[in-house]
């Protein structure tokens, strides 16, 4: 065998393996959609907390306020902590203006900086024993507060990991992201639902406030950012049961960033963070985003000479059977997550499959060049650098 139907055989093999991994979430979410999870429990009436960190959140924070004063829920069982990270935009004013006829809503400025400090004195000032968390840009429907605890009254989670929609609004930007974010959620609910959950979102998670503590919450992070998959690894770590709540009625909508500016910073801060993270998951998902790069070089290995060589026909067919298999159980794992976004109101995009393709290739493009980026560039974030 010559050295390129090995690599040939090799590209498929891996592709054949990364296929079989993606199916497998996928099938875990279609399982969970259509019936398949765990059963619910009746919810006891009892204190929940929304902790909603906040910095320069005027433009965003009143619809999520008006969203979380909506929720199905008794009202004097709910409080939302709007804890102001230093705003100078006039949000604590708008809280302020809201607390006026709205007992429940607290707002608290945080003694230090950081999402990571608001959110800790968010948790240690809450009354509930389940908190909560949204990010001042979210909307989210009436009926999350009350599935979330359904699911907390079978007794047997300490944190549960919830869904987010980007929207995609009507740039080319906001598509992308919002097709990634569908590829994330994918992998955030489908490991999560196979029972090894690897991804969460700040922006839509709940906790118990007494396996926060218990973990030590943030302390002794020095990263700024980090602090969905932080906390979950400390919960994973602790031995807590994390589990993934893939309800239409839980979903929580941002909207994507419009800029580029804001779009390359968000994206460094997110390496960043990643490459914090370590462990074996964080090597499986560097060879993930480069395997296409892989299958590029082997592509391209096919020269002048391969073109003479006996094995051309077979070496040929490995390696498109290995695109093949790396390309459409992505495309089919973004439509599941796209099926479940419809079940929340969304709309069905046009041509979703061949802008998951474009969206696809053009995430493998630029996220290595993110990732290298962010080992020496520190970002700039709501007019902090972290």
């Amino acid at each position: 065998m010559n050295m390129l139907l090995l690599l040939s055989v090799v590209s498929f093999c891996g592709s054949m393996v990364h296929a079989l991994v993606i199916t497998g979430w996928r099938d875990a979410i279609a399982k969970a959609m259509d019936g398949g999870a765990e059963p619910r429990g009746h919810p006891d009436l009892q204190m929940v907390s929304m902790v909603v960190p906040a910095r320069n959140a005027a433009d965003t924070l009143m619809p999520l306020l008006q969203d979380l004063h909506a929720q199905q829920w008794p009202r004097d069982l709910v409080e939302v902590l709007v804890m102001d990270d230093g705003s100078t935009d006039g949000t604590g004013a708008q809280v302020r203006g809201m607390m006026r006829t709205w007992p429940g809503l607290r707002l608290l400025a945080v003694r230090g900086e950081g999402k990571k400090t608001a959110i800790a004195q968010g948790v240690a000032e809450a009354r509930g024993e389940w908190v909560v968390l949204t990010d001042a840009d979210a909307r989210c429907g009436p009926m999350r507060i009350r599935q979330i605890m359904d699911r907390v009254a079978l007794g047997t989670v300490d944190m549960l990991l919830l869904p987010v929609e980007t929207r995609a609004g009507t740039s080319l930007l906001q598509a992308l992201q919002a097709d990634e974010q569908a590829g994330m959620l994918g992998i955030a609910a489908g490991t999560a639902l196979q029972g090894n959950p690897v991804l969460a979102n700040g922006a839509n998670m709940a906790f118990r406030k007494e396996a926060f503590l218990a973990v030590g919450g943030y302390a002794g992070d020095r990263w700024a950012s980090g602090d969905d998959i932080f906390l979950l690894r400390r919960m994973l770590k602790s031995g807590r049961n994390v589990q993934f709540l893939l309800d239409p009625r839980v979903l929580v909508s941002v909207e994507g960033e419009r800029g580029s500016k804001a779009f390359w910073s968000q994206r460094l801060r997110w390496a960043g963070k990643m490459r914090s993270v370590g462990g074996a998951g964080n090597w499986a998902a560097t060879a993930a985003l480069l395997w296409p790069w892989f299958l590029l070089m082997v592509s391209c290995s096919f020269g002048v000479r391969a073109w003479m060589g006996p094995h051309l026909g077979a070496g040929l067919m490995l390696v498109a059977a290995a695109w093949l298999l790396w390309l459409l159980p992505v495309v089919a794992l973004v439509r599941g997550v796209r099926r479940f976004y419809r079940a929340a109101g969304a709309p069905r995009m046009p041509m979703e499959t061949v802008r998951s393709i474009v969206s696809c290739a053009a995430f493998h493009l630029y996220a290595p060049v993110v990732a290298v980026a962010s080992l020496g560039v520190r970002p700039h974030w709501k007019g902090r650098r972290v």
